[in-house]
């Protein structure tokens, strides 16, 4: 009785399922990481448009959202001038030319809501402050 020959010629096969599950996984936990380290609790207002802006992460900042009814805002919570004024003092000592206060501002919030903060700014020595926008195109 005769058995047939077989061919010894395997290829060499690599399973990649594992791989692209993965760079899934990866890809999946950057983008949740990325959403939750930018998010920041805050009032919603409708940014006005620039033409020409920059964004630069300070961690040093103090960010005041002004709804368009003059209401202050920090960390989604409502807070007056005074307290304002305060946390602009404190996070200024010690380098006040590297703390930033950025004013998030409705489009339709009167200037004289907005004026407070930028006056108060350069009293504790604070250069750095502006707005945030929505870019265009």
């Amino acid at each position: 009785m005769r058995l047939p020959v077989r061919s010894r010629k395997h290829g060499l096969k690599v399973d990649i399922t594992p791989l692209i599950d993965v760079v899934f996984l990866l890809v999946i936990f950057f983008l949740v990481a990325s959403h939750f380290a930018k998010s920041e609790p805050t009032e919603v207002v409708e940014l006005p448009t620039a033409t020409q802006s920059t964004d630069d992460e300070n961690p040093r900042r103090l960010i005041v959202t002004v709804n368009s009814a003059g209401e202050y805002y920090v960390n989604a919570e409502q807070v007056q001038m005074g307290q304002i004024e305060e946390m602009i003092q404190d996070g200024a000592e010690g380098d006040p030319e590297t703390y930033a206060v950025r004013i998030r501002g409705d489009r339709t919030t009167p200037y004289s809501a907005i004026e407070p903060i930028m006056l108060i700014c350069p009293k504790y020595g604070v250069t750095k402050f502006g707005f945030h926008v929505i870019g265009r195109g």
